[in-house]
């Protein structure tokens, strides 16, 4: 099975195609390389990183935040920015309440941004709610999101769309968002080639909350439309590449890792600890990803805000993951990646079943010039 995807990004035309794989990481046996590196990049901010004023602020109305209906078309707004690109750009994401106070439950919402020469929608942040049910119609919470990856699509009038995955809102009670993009001058910095889309469980998903369903057999989510091998031919004059990898996991499956065998799953994937691995053009990489995140510090809601997740807390955004791939990797202009999960066994028979384990999974793949 192969799909080719076209992007069209600031006059560059990238060729991601997607080829079919068995479940799994296929090359133990190749000698582990060091192309996949962490980028060491901080996925939010409790607090402005930037300390100088903003040259301007790109200010959103608060949104109330309800569950649409499955496959519903995501309710959407436009914001009017400066032409011309700022060097760097952050995002302010303040949770809110409407009404009386936030929602009961810790839920996903997403917020994306439409590329307007594509039509593409690309995920700025995915944040969860926190339990609400303590906290009252003056209650917030901020945090500060660097999107300057995107700084090429925030001119002029500019398409976001936000989905949320709860049920709890009510005519009394509803979680709220509101984007504040702060945009400040300086040193321009290396410039953004073009995005490469390679992973995106959001719209593909079989699992019915967005997300691929993981160790139901007969639903691999190694298969070439998950998680299967990508190729993309990497334009000339690119110096640099990063991916940005979203992976959140959910569900209380009781399964079983076949090749950990001291490991019982206890609510897998949401409360259980897993990884990933990278294979580039074929050759496994050293560098592994964790797919937890600690709760330790986290502040005092309802519910079970303190229990370690898979990448995520309630009341804050996903641990977004960022890696930076050499450009020794590219050969003859083209680069293949497989990102492979561990082997699993789920207790469930189909994808949907309630408490499937799942993950959220959105990938996409930088390309920079110096």
């Amino acid at each position: 099975m192969k799909r080719a995807i076209y992007i069209l990004i600031t006059s560059v035309l990238l060729a991601c195609s997607t080829e079919g794989g068995e479940h799994g990481d296929n090359s133990s046996n190749i000698e582990p390389t060091a192309v996949v590196n962490d980028a060491e990049r901080k996925p939010f901010y409790k607090f402005n990183p930037v300390s100088s004023a903003p040259t301007a602020e790109v200010e959103s109305e608060e949104l109330r935040l309800s569950f649409g209906g499955w496959g519903a078309e995501l309710p959407s707004f436009t914001l009017t920015f400066p032409e011309g690109e700022s060097k760097r750009v952050i995002m302010e994401y303040t949770m809110g309440s409407f009404g009386s106070g936030p929602a009961a439950y810790d839920y996903t919402a997403i917020i994306f941004i439409r590329d307007k020469a594509t039509g593409k929608m690309y995920e700025l942040t995915r944040a969860f709610t926190p339990f609400g049910g303590m906290f009252d119609a003056t209650w917030e919470k901020r945090f500060y999101i660097d999107v300057t990856e995107y700084r090429a699509l925030l001119q002029g009038d500019v398409e976001f769309a936000y989905y949320y995955g709860g049920f709890d809102a009510t005519e009394e009670r509803a979680h709220s968002f509101k984007l504040n993009f702060l945009l400040y001058d300086g040193e321009a910095g290396r410039k953004l080639v073009a995005i490469a889309p390679l992973y995106d469980s959001f719209n593909n998903g079989n699992s019915g909350y967005r997300g691929w369903a993981y160790g139901v057999q007969g639903h691999d989510i190694e298969a070439a439309e998950r998680l299967g091998e990508r190729s993309v031919t990497i334009p000339q004059g690119v110096t640099s590449m990063e991916l940005r990898l979203s992976i959140t996991g959910h569900g209380h499956d009781k399964g079983s890792f076949p090749d950990r065998p001291d490991y019982e799953p206890y609510n897998m994937a949401e409360f259980d600890e897993n990884s990933y691995s990278f294979v580039i053009n074929g050759v496994k990489q050293s560098a592994e990803g964790r797919i937890f995140y600690s709760n330790a510090d986290n502040y005092v809601q309802q519910g079970t805000y303190n229990y370690d997740r898979a990448n995520w807390a309630p009341g804050n955004p996903a641990n977004v993951q960022w890696w930076s791939i050499d450009m020794s990797a590219v050969k003859d202009g083209t680069l293949t990646i497989d990102v492979n999960l561990p082997r699993y066994e789920s207790s469930f028979d189909a994808p949907n079943a309630e408490g499937v384990a799942q993950y959220i999974v959105i990938g996409d793949l930088f390309l920079y010039s110096e």
